[in-house]
């Protein structure tokens, strides 16, 4: 057989996972010749990757993705067996045990690996724009100071207060301090792997204004007044919206059950039942199960649709 990794054949790749004790040369010594081959596949989540800031590269973690879904579907092999011989199923059922769950185990592995940069780039996003209108305002206040726009990054780096930007503006530093890349070079390759489309814009403003021998100082400025604007009038929808939510659990969730135990308290003096069930019952069933429910999945909502 060849010893060539992108050219062997499964066995030999997984001899040569097995003479390693790293995990991620494992994975790209078994998968990486088929990345290699059906990376394109997976370009969405090669970019994802980037956004997420995942120090990982593209082709090692597409392959740890194959590598732990293989262990998923083992282990749910495993299980799988062991509650068909311990469960004296029929026949029908042991076949949906015995393929089912590794199915379901290789997937469910596989699809909380393909999702998961996706989602962090998400809160990366979020936690870019939600600091931008102040990050923004303290490098204007920075440039009035008159200190060099290369400077401006690695001050803004040791405030920790604006998380995903601080993280940004040290890798700008790292890029040009570094790896001796000049400042509008770096400034392009962070804006193009950033999450945040409105800090990205930021950057390559920047770019321009640099480039083109621009006023930094009245760009900066005038950027951190557009983003505190746009940051206040998103808090006041916000705060409508919460005002709107306020008003309807006044008066779904605290009004309504309220007058639904007196009536049935009333109904309980006068005896009788509701469709089968004695009215105590009801009383009992409303206030444990119904209206707890009910409120948590109103907390489950306000989580989904208020930032």
């Amino acid at each position: 057989m060849s010893s060539d990794p992108f050219n062997s054949g499964i066995l030999e790749r997984i001899k040569q996972a097995s003479e390693t004790d790293n995990l991620d040369a494992a994975a790209n010594a078994i998968f990486g010749p088929t990345v290699d081959k059906y990376g394109e596949e997976f370009e969405d989540l090669k970019n994802d990757l980037q956004k997420a800031d995942m120090d990982i590269l593209y082709r090692t973690y597409v392959s740890k993705m194959f590598l732990y879904s293989s262990f998923a579907f083992i282990l749910g092999s495993v299980a799988g067996i062991g509650v068909t011989v311990y469960g004296s199923m029929s026949l029908p059922e042991a076949v949906r045990y015995l393929f089912g769950v590794p199915l379901a185990f290789s997937l469910v592995t596989f699809g909380f690996m393909y999702l998961y940069p996706s989602q962090k780039a998400k809160r990366r996003k979020k936690n870019i724009d939600d600091n931008l209108p102040f990050a923004l305002n303290h490098l204007g206040a920075i440039a009035t100071s008159g200190i060099p726009p290369k400077s401006m990054f690695e001050l803004l780096n040791t405030f920790d207060e604006y998380e995903g930007i601080s993280d940004e503006a040290g890798e700008i530093s790292r890029r040009v301090n570094v790896f001796g890349e000049d400042l509008t070079t770096a400034l392009k390759q962070v804006a193009e792997k950033s999450p945040s489309e409105d800090w990205a814009e930021v950057l390559f403003g920047i770019v321009s204004t640099v480039e083109t021998g621009g006023d930094l100082k009245s760009y900066l400025q005038e950027k951190s007044d557009e983003a505190l604007f746009e940051y206040n009038q998103q808090r006041k929808k916000e705060i409508q919206k919460l005002s709107t939510y306020a008003s309807f659990y006044t008066a779904i969730l605290i009004a309504a059950p309220v007058f639904l135990v007196v009536v049935l308290a009333v109904m309980n003096l006068l005896g009788g039942t509701i469709g089968g069930f004695a009215i105590r019952d009801l009383m009992w069933l409303g206030v444990h199960v119904i209206i707890p429910a009910i409120n948590a999945l109103f907390v489950v909502f306000l989580a989904l649709t208020v930032d």
